[in-house]
């Protein structure tokens, strides 16, 4: 949710607020949206321009997990559902800030839009470790500080909404990612907490303003023995927060603090509510210039609330709204302090039946150590007096913020655009506000529902669908001035839409209008406007009912193959799924995808298939069979010395004229059951070849209108289309397996390959003496893979030669000629006798009688 300019306050003043910790053998509630979003940002950095690098995302997952095990840390990963009614405001303006980044898509800058198939990717890598994961039905928020508070251990997250939970609280920009050995006595007391330094409290403030979570993921490399009488344990270094460093002593109660949370401004109530509060009622926020205006306003919050309850301090700020306002906004205050001080934790039932030994780190709680308050005293008196020279920031003047923060917020000239939608928007906010009543929000949804949404099985998306009948489209890296890239995928998510509200003995009934005819049942879908940087709504209504009953605790498996039969007509379903057959079995619902794409999308071509089977030929197979490196300085200095020989025994093989072919043994298998058995010499040769093409081109950061946002747009259909079929898979509890995006798809290694065989008039014959000439197996794998989905290529589709590829060769062979007949016409006008003029030297050197100095000249 997020407390607006808190956590810039609090780094800012690190010293007071955190206190350093050693993190082990403990339980740890994570925050998994958060987490995964950051790691991303960390890993990809200027990738992310390209559609998502799945294969980089999850191997730093598993790598910050593997640390954590290191530390005896038993984490418990809990994800983000649907959206509340009250945050739709805040999903609009962001989905308009998405909606800005993809307008101009520079390679080179800074801005990151998270990949669509992100926190599915995310969801495998926890699961593979081994490490509990349910997904929430709304935001993770209570429910994470409510299993903190059972299991009496810290959250792992980087929200401010931790600061005002009555939770440990580890910021995850305070984390070092790096496992610390230490040595103490088995009978020695433990050290009492101490104190920030001034020097990490300002490297705190750096890393706040630097956004960046973790610089690299470390393992210790020796293992240190005990000595004599000692123990030794590992840890991570951190800070951590307890809800008592903001308060202090007579300073702020416990039961002020959502309030004060609320009068920031966060998620759910807009900060320019209490304009007239601020304005009238507290009278200036300071006279130092070398805070921003947020930062202000929280230090004047804090001093008047220390001389008021909570029930005086709600009196006054509704004092001074208009009667009108009053009883809404004292509505969605009381809904932002229930939100605060939830008790309710399902989180704890979930894993607690799903999982053997579910919580082996259960501390009993403990009294709480005041000692640190009268050093909290002292501190709010300095904050009172003035700021001192650690709280100069980057000086901004406050009306500009004030008037950023408040177009962020409110945008009044989008909503006027959108009057009509807006006004939908509030009659459903009217009805779902006894949604709000409710205290367990569980209720609002059936029981089968849940069952497959705390697994993480299905997506936040299904809440949406149900509880709110929305729909909001997230826009992935694509052609701005073409349709969003889920336009192609939405029959299926139309039909996804069908089933949740055709369930068998649970039929949704439609409403009736004023006449007594029955509504039609829909959806609502928010996606980016075509070619202007805005927010649409479209209504959807179900297209058809679903050709099969919906039994979810048993679903037909043919609802599958019926979407392929309604919307492909012409990739003959049932020769489709007959050969699906011939397929590994994690590869099946990826190829059907594939196939969907191929008959339904505009804005492809066959490159963009090559591109795609090469990624997933590489990924499934040298990944899984070597350890993946994808640096190559690195890469070469750690397996220079088997690349070295491995290369030396094929050249000798080649000048001898042996040609290396496939063992016996191998031949008798399928080409796909082959790949198990790829040599680990022939994973090493091709990964040196191929891993330049892992990283973006060195020529866009020159030349980055080089660029092309319509070959991303291409595969951005196919991620949607991806994404959905995931979904409905999901629904029907798995029928096939979901694919694996970690090991099909890289988005700068397909950019990258689409770019390279752009021009080639065989595309085959290069891949087989240029990307994949080390390896047999991988080369038969990847032909055979084209020649299944070749069977289903549309008609208007197929060709044996990219024509683009044609003009070029061609231009290329003309230039040619050209250069030919030139060097022949120079010879035919050239002087026969040219040749002997420049050889020939005079015997006597020449005498210029006109210049007086020749006479000078020295022999």
């Amino acid at each position: 949710m997020g407390v607006r300019g808190l956590t810039s306050y609090i780094a800012q003043r690190a010293e007071i607020y955190l206190k350093p910790y050693e993190l082990h053998s403990t339980a740890l509630v994570i925050d998994g949206d958060n987490l995964a979003c950051n790691l991303y940002k960390d890993v990809t950095g200027s990738y992310s321009a390209f559609g998502g690098d799945y294969d980089d995302f999850y191997r730093a997952v598993v790598q910050f997990l593997q640390v954590l095990a290191e530390c005896n840390i038993r984490p418990y990963v809990l994800m983000d559902g649907g959206y509340e009614q009250r945050k739709l405001r805040t999903v609009n303006t962001r989905l308009r800030g998405k909606i800005t980044v993809i307008k101009k898509i520079n390679p080179n800058a800074s801005s990151t839009l998270f990949p669509l198939h992100l926190k599915e990717v995310f969801i495998d890598a926890v699961r593979d470790c081994g490490v509990p994961v349910m997904r929430c039905v709304f935001e993770a928020d209570d429910e994470l500080a409510a299993l903190a508070r059972k299991l009496n251990c810290p959250v792992l997250s980087y929200d401010s909404d931790f600061y005002i939970h009555n939770v440990k609280y580890i910021p995850l920009i305070t984390l070092t990612v790096k496992v610390l050995t230490k040595q103490v006595k088995d009978k020695s007391k433990q050290k009492e907490p101490r104190d920030l330094r001034r020097n990490e409290a300002k490297h705190m403030e750096k890393r706040t303003k630097a956004n960046k979570i973790m610089a690299g993921i470390e393992t210790p490399s020796k293992i240190v023995s005990p000595k004599g009488n000692t123990k030794t344990y590992k840890y991570l270094d951190c800070c951590i927060y307890r809800v008592e460093h903001l308060c202090g002593r007579g300073t702020l109660s416990p039961e002020k603090l959502p309030l004060f949370a609320a009068l920031l401004g966060n998620d759910y109530i807009a900060r320019s509510a209490f304009r007239n509060f601020f304005a009238s009622g507290m009278g200036k926020a300071g006279r130092s210039r070398k805070l921003k205006q947020q930062q202000k306003r929280i230090q004047v919050t804090l001093k008047w609330l220390k001389d008021e309850t909570a029930e005086s301090a709600m009196s006054k700020v509704l004092s001074r709204l208009k009667k009108s306002q009053r009883e809404s906004l004292a509505s969605q205050v009381h809904a932002a302090i229930s939100g605060y001080s939830n008790e309710l934790c399902h989180a704890y039932d979930f894993f607690e039946g799903h999982y053997e030994n579910a919580f082996p780190y259960v501390e009993p709680a403990s009294e709480e150590e005041f000692s640190e308050e009268e050093d909290l005293v002292s501190a709010e008196e300095e904050l009172s007096e003035g700021e001192g020279e650690e709280e100069q920031v980057e000086e901004e003047e406050p009306k500009e913020e004030e008037q950023k923060g408040e177009q962020h917020e409110d945008a009044p000239d989008a909503d006027e655009e959108e009057a009509p939608d807006e006004g939908d928007e509030e009659e459903e906010e009217e009805e779902a506000g006894e949604d709000l009543e409710v205290e367990d929000k569980t209720l609002l949804f059936p029981q089968w529902f849940l069952d497959k949404l705390y697994p993480a099985h299905l997506s936040r998306f299904f809440v949406d669908l149900l509880h709110l009948q929305k729909y909001i489209n997230n826009p992935q890296m694509e052609h701005f001035p073409y349709p969003d890239s889920n336009e192609l995928a939405l029959p299926i998510l139309n039909y996804v839409f069908s089933l949740l509200h055709y369930v068998d003995g649970e039929k949704t009934e439609p409403k009736l209008d004023e006449e007594g005819s029955p509504l039609p049942i829909q959806f609502t879908y928010l996606t980016r406007a075509l070619r202007v940087t805005n927010v649409r709504y479209y209504k959807m209504p179900i297209e058809k009912e679903p050709a099969y009953h919906f039994e979810p605790s048993a679903p037909d498996a043919r609802h599958l193959r019926y979407v392929f039969e309604t919307n492909v007509p012409h990739a003959e379903t049932e020769k489709l799924f007959t050969k699906l057959d011939e397929l590994p079995e994690d590869l099946r619902l990826y190829f059907l995808a594939i196939i969907y794409w191929l008959h339904r999308s505009q804005h492809y071509d066959l490159l963009h298939l090559h591109a795609l089977l090469l990624s997933l030929v590489v990924l499934r197979t040298i990944d899984v069979t070597i350890p993946a490196e994808r640096e190559v300085k690195a890469f070469r200095k750690r397996f220079g010395k088997i690349l070295k020989q491995e290369r030396a025994v094929r050249d000798k093989e080649a000048a001898e004229g042996t040609k290396r072919g496939i063992k016996t043994a191998l031949l008798e298998l399928t080409v796909p059951d082959r790949m198990p058995h790829v040599p680990k010499s022939d994973c090493y040769l091709t990964q040196e070849r191929l891993l330049p093409h892992f990283h973006m081109q060195e020529i866009f950061k020159k030349k980055f209108d080089l660029y092309s946002s319509t070959v991303i747009h291409g595969f951005a259909e196919f991620q949607a289309v991806v994404y959905q079929l995931q979904g409905l898979n999901s629904l029907l509890d798995f029928p096939l397996l979901n694919p694996r995006m970690n090991q099909l798809f890289c988005g700068a290694f397909v950019y990258n390959m689409y770019d390279l065989l752009r021009n080639r008039t065989d595309v085959r014959y290069h891949v087989e003496h240029f990307l994949l000439p080390d390896s047999k197996l991988m080369f038969d794998f990847y032909c055979y893979l084209y020649d299944w989905c070749a069977e289903f290529i549309p008609h208007w589709k197929a060709m044996d030669v990219d024509p683009s590829a044609v003009k070029v060769q061609q231009k290329k062979q003309l230039k040619k000629q050209r250069q030919a007949a030139r060097k022949v016409a120079e010879k035919e006008s050239a002087d026969p006798n040219a040749d002997l003029v420049k050889t020939n030297e005079p015997d006597d050197d020449f005498f210029d009688l006109n210049n007086k100095f020749c006479a000078l000249k020295v022999a």
